[in-house]
């Protein structure tokens, strides 16, 4: 009997700790090409997902995979409207997603910035879906029409289920297998609209480099990417945190420590959706939340417009104060 044929992928993986590899970067876009196009049965999908996540993921097969997605959905067809890519896919649950305000503050001020993400990994986790409506962001039905939407200066968000339903499935077999895999890394770095920036939110230290390395074999210009609150791309602001920025014309990552902008706060017992809308409307105080907006809309500026960390607060604060609430 002739061997399937995804499973040389399988042997490379598999074999004694002696003999098995990492997958190329064409190795990897090629296995990709088969999950997608539904030529792997699912405990072969179960077996080289378990594999890689055992094996530890390397630069080579997360480059092979978000290019071979990227492909594969003709992404790179889409230029020139979006200047941030955000991602959005861990979920909050100690604190509310105070990004998505400082979201709401860029693209009042200017900046075109397209959010995606998706929901329901987890069962003790709020996920950005649910908070859009009332923060007034665009959901959008498609990749034309978030790139609509982001030219016309809304807060825009495009979920994966609309714009890879496959790898949405792929994601979700977390809840069978135990462990996040990694898509769950390639999915942040999609780049779905090809903005020249991008922000991604790490849970995990010491993948950093993973990050700066896809972020430029697929093009990105300039990435920064950061251990955030609960995974997701949001400064804690009472604790330091590390900033890697990445640039196409620098071969090493560059690291600034943030410094906390307010004292350690104590985390809320509980909070409800409701809070982060009257933090934005001015009807709620809350330290933390305000500063966690500051600091997480001064990251993005230092992004962007190369400022200093002083230059970037300061900026970000005239932003807060000057909001729009009504948007």
């Amino acid at each position: 009997m002739t061997d399937h044929p995804f499973s040389q992928y399988l042997r490379i993986l598999g074999k004694g700790p002696v003999s098995r590899r990492s997958l190329t970067e064409t190795e990897a876009s090629d296995a990709l090409g088969m999950i997608l196009s539904g030529h792997v049965t699912e405990k072969q999908l179960g077996a080289f997902l378990l594999l890689m996540r055992a094996n530890g993921e390397m630069p080579d097969e997360l480059i092979g995979f978000v290019k071979g997605i990227r492909h594969a959905l003709d992404l790179n067809e889409h230029q020139g409207i979006v200047e941030l890519d955000w991602a959005a896919y861990a979920g909050k649950w100690r604190y509310p997603p105070y990004f998505l305000l400082a979201i709401k503050l860029l693209t009042q001020n200017g900046v075109r910035v397209l959010l995606h993400g998706d929901a329901g990994q987890f069962e003790n986790r709020q996920y950005v879906e649910s908070f859009l409506e009332p923060l007034h962001f665009y959901q959008a039905s498609s990749i034309l029409d978030a790139q609509n939407s982001v030219s016309q200066g809304k807060p825009t968000y495009l979920s994966l289920d609309t714009f890879a339903p496959m790898l949405r499935e792929i994601l979700h077999l977390k809840s069978e297998l135990g462990v996040r895999t990694v898509f769950n890394t390639a999915v942040k770095l999609l780049n779905p609209l090809n903005a020249p920036a991008s922000i991604q939110g790490i849970f995990h230290k010491g993948v950093e480099s993973l990050h700066h390395s896809t972020a430029m074999a697929v093009g990105t210009e300039q990435n920064l990417v950061f251990k955030g609150e609960g995974g997701e791309a949001e400064i804690r602001p009472d604790a330091l945190t590390q900033l890697y920025f990445s640039n196409r014309n620098a071969i090493e990552m560059k690291q600034h420590p943030f410094k906390g902008i307010i004292e350690r706060q104590i985390r809320p017992k509980e909070w409800q959706q409701q809070d982060i809308i009257d933090l934005w409307r001015g009807e709620k105080k809350d330290l933390y939340g305000e500063s966690s907006v500051v600091a997480t809309t001064a990251a993005a500026l230092m992004l962007l417009d190369s400022l200093s960390e002083v230059e970037a607060l300061a900026k970000a604060k005239e932003y807060w104060v000057r909001r729009k609430i009504e948007c």
